[in-house]
């Protein structure tokens, strides 16, 4: 009974985290690790729930502005192969300088976005931007990082977003739903074949996700920028933190 009101509650909670801030499986995994479960399920069942967060989110911002922002076409083709790519590429760099470099990465990310605008203004017609090929670039690489690591691809996507494409901060977390659902969908599909969901525990955590999906797309729509702000530099604070602690640890 216990059970079956805590896995949806992490669900609803992973599933608000994905939408708006990005890192809904960096969220998820170390609280099915906590439960008990193995290291591969964990990941690939949060991977599973996720989905049902990508889906609902997307949904409820139907008829959003931020919805109606265009992306590359190339990109939407880009992140399925970079995703699949990445879960087969065999990687030469050891897991702990892994976490390492993007805890360091992470560092980066909250000294830029001290100063950068969260709020819902467009950005000025006249400010300097990477040329498309640049953009679609960085968006497929973050893609690959996906496939084989992935730990804060959505804190990366939401920053790479806003600065490659002057998207505003709402903008950016609802394309990268949409990308996360494509990037997702296709690491699930392999997990899937493999085996390796408990749909025991995937279930109600994908139903969990479903319902914070929507809730964070109406979160991230009508929270105040500040307050959103704050949100994604904490997290990347904490997931920085996490990175560098597990690194000390596996040493």
């Amino acid at each position: 009974m216990v059970t079956a009101l805590v896995v949806p509650a992490l669900g609803l909670f992973i599933g608000v985290v994905a939408v708006t801030i990005g890192g809904g499986a960096t969220a998820g995994v170390p609280l099915l690790l906590l439960l008990g479960h193995s290291a591969a399920q964990s990941i690939a069942t949060v991977k599973f729930a996720l989905l049902g967060s990508f889906v609902t989110g997307s949904l409820a911002r139907r008829g959003d502005p931020a919805e109606r922002k265009a992306m590359p076409w190339v990109v939407w083709p880009l992140a399925v192969v970079g995703s699949v790519s990445g879960s087969l590429l065999v990687v030469g760099i050891a897991d702990r300088v892994l976490k390492i470099v993007v805890a360091l990465l992470m560092v980066v990310i909250l000294l830029i976005t001290h100063r950068a605008d969260f709020s819902r203004r467009p950005r000025d017609a006249h400010a300097h931007l990477p040329s498309a090929p640049v953009g679609v670039a960085v968006i497929f690489g973050l893609c690959v990082y996906s496939g084989f690591f992935g730990a804060g691809f959505g804190t990366f996507l939401i920053f790479a977003l806003m600065h490659c494409y002057g998207l505003t901060f709402s903008e950016s977390a609802a394309v990268m739903t949409r990308i996360n659902l494509l990037v997702v969908g296709a690491s699930v599909a392999t997990f899937v074949s493999s085996g390796a969901v408990d749909f025991r525990l995937g279930i109600p955590l994908f139903i969990g996700c479903a319902v914070g999906g929507w809730l964070g797309a109406w979160v991230a729509r009508v929270a105040n920028p500040k307050r959103m702000k704050a949100a994604f530099q904490a997290f990347t604070l904490l997931l920085g933190a996490k990175l560098l602690w597990e690194a000390w640890a596996a040493g």
